[in-house]
């Protein structure tokens, strides 16, 4: 059986009645229910089903949701078209760089870049210098600032007795910014 895809979606009673019809032939294997759910016209605009959308609505046709029901993505959609188009690629960008951070998580780091003055993707590229996890985030940095970045070797004779804390309190922390985000530490160069 051939699906007709529908561009105005169904709800409420219509809905009702169309999922128990369509259900009899998703029993018999006629049809699948991704087959039903594209029939009810539920699709996003890139073409993929959209499957919490089709059940979210169902269950408000169904009074098992309150009516007035707006799901957290739908929240966060909006919150995202009500940015403007250079928060719009700074979220993006963000993204980019911790696709594991959610949409709250995203918000909030742009708040905190926005308070060191990063408003901008390119900004942030041009700021961004490095982060940790560790337990003594200054003093990883200041060892890797001189080891890597000025590809200074240390001996080991001398590598205990560095101060890494010394180093940046003396000679980086003026020139860094850090923001300490979910258990990790991020610097940025102030420009």
């Amino acid at each position: 059986m051939t699906t007709t895809i529908r561009t105005i979606r169904i709800t409420g009673d219509s809905l009702i009645q169309f999922v128990n019809a369509k259900m009899e032939l998703v029993n018999r294997g006629e049809i699948t229910r991704t087959d039903m759910i594209k029939d009810a016209g539920y699709l996003h605009d890139n073409g993929t089903v959209a499957y919490t959308d089709f059940y979210t609505e169902l269950l408000k046709a169904k009074e098992v949701l309150d009516p007035n029901y707006v799901s957290k993505r739908d929240t966060e959609d909006a919150e995202y078209e009500a940015m403007t188009g250079v928060e719009q690629e700074m979220y993006d960008r963000l993204i980019e760089f911790n696709n594991k951070w959610d949409h709250e998580e995203i918000t909030d780091f742009m708040k905190e870049l926005d308070d060191l003055g990063i408003d901008t993707p390119e900004q942030f590229d041009e700021s961004f210098e490095w982060d940790t996890d560790g337990y003594k985030p200054e003093e990883e940095f200041a060892e890797h600032f001189v080891t890597e970045v000025y590809e200074t070797s240390i001996p080991d004779i001398v590598e205990g007795c560095v101060d890494w804390q010394a180093v940046w309190n003396s000679s980086l922390r003026y020139d860094y910014n850090t923001i300490e985000f979910g258990g990790d530490t991020y610097f940025f160069r102030n420009n």
